[in-house]
């Protein structure tokens, strides 16, 4: 089973709106690929910023190790196909298009047993959302799927809107592009959560990572836009999906960042 999750009630939620505050929940895409950035991110991000991490890691417990002593939410990247498989291999152990209901379930065991300690799995890939427009988790056959990990206790985010997600778990807002330039991150972080724009939930996914994407988050982080919100795990944000938007969150402590 995942571990404990960090979640705050929904009431808390609103109070921080009303403050005139936004919540923004983040998961940084890609994480443990290079020791150099894992430090870097462990030390120099705050612990509510979550990571996402492939399933194909050859070191993924030592990786999902070092982030939960950290006090990071893991998050495993399910290799799903998307609606054109033959354009992105997602390697030996997708899901989707091309498989039997048996080698789906087959594949689905393989990457829940690396998801082992993980807070939950997420479809969305390093490079984005490659799910929208037919992505094999908009269709009627990954629903099945849906209901195993969401019986194993994952929470699980979905990287569109179009998924019409009825699990609990959350829902991409935004979605960053780590592997650019300082000056468009910047705009990009300057645009999330604008001066006098009124108070939201935000959760953005950010990947690749890379040097200038930490360096540009962690100033965004210290920076005074970060006075216009609260920083919150991403289970802060969980929900039951399209059957209950919103719903009542078990009872916890917020943990926010020391900005």
């Amino acid at each position: 089973m995942p571990p404990p999750i960090a979640q705050i009630t929904h009431t808390d939620l609103a109070t921080i709106t009303a403050s005139g505050k936004s919540v923004v929940a983040i998961v940084l895409e890609g994480f443990g690929y290079s020791d150099a950035m894992t430090y870097d991110v462990l030390s120099r991000i705050p612990e509510p910023v979550a990571v996402g991490v492939s399933p194909y890691l050859g070191n993924l417990t030592d990786v999902l190790s070092r982030a939960h002593a950290a006090h990071r939410e893991t998050y495993v990247t399910l290799p799903m196909q998307s609606a054109h498989p033959e354009q992105v291999d997602e390697g030996p152990h997708a899901l989707g298009y091309g498989n039997s209901e048996a080698e789906d379930r087959q594949e689905l065991d393989w990457c829940l047993s690396q998801a082992k300690g993980a807070t939950g799995l997420t479809d969305a890939a390093e490079a984005g959302d490659s799910q929208p427009a037919d992505g094999y988790a908009t269709t009627p056959a990954f629903q099945s799927l849906a209901d195993t990990i969401s019986s194993r206790g994952f929470l699980y985010i979905s990287r569109s809107s179009q998924e019409d997600r009825h699990i609990r778990g959350m829902t991409a807002s935004t979605w960053i592009n780590g592997d650019t330039d300082a000056k468009t991150l910047d705009a990009k972080f300057a645009a999330l959560v604008p001066d006098g724009a009124k108070p939201t939930h935000i959760l953005l996914m950010m990947g690749p990572l890379t040097p200038v994407a930490i360096d540009r988050l962690e100033a965004w982080l210290k920076s005074p836009a970060a006075e216009r919100f609260i920083l919150v795990p991403p289970s802060a944000l969980a929900d039951n999906g399209t059957t209950d938007h919103q719903a009542s969150i078990q009872s916890t402590n917020i943990q926010t960042a020391p900005l």
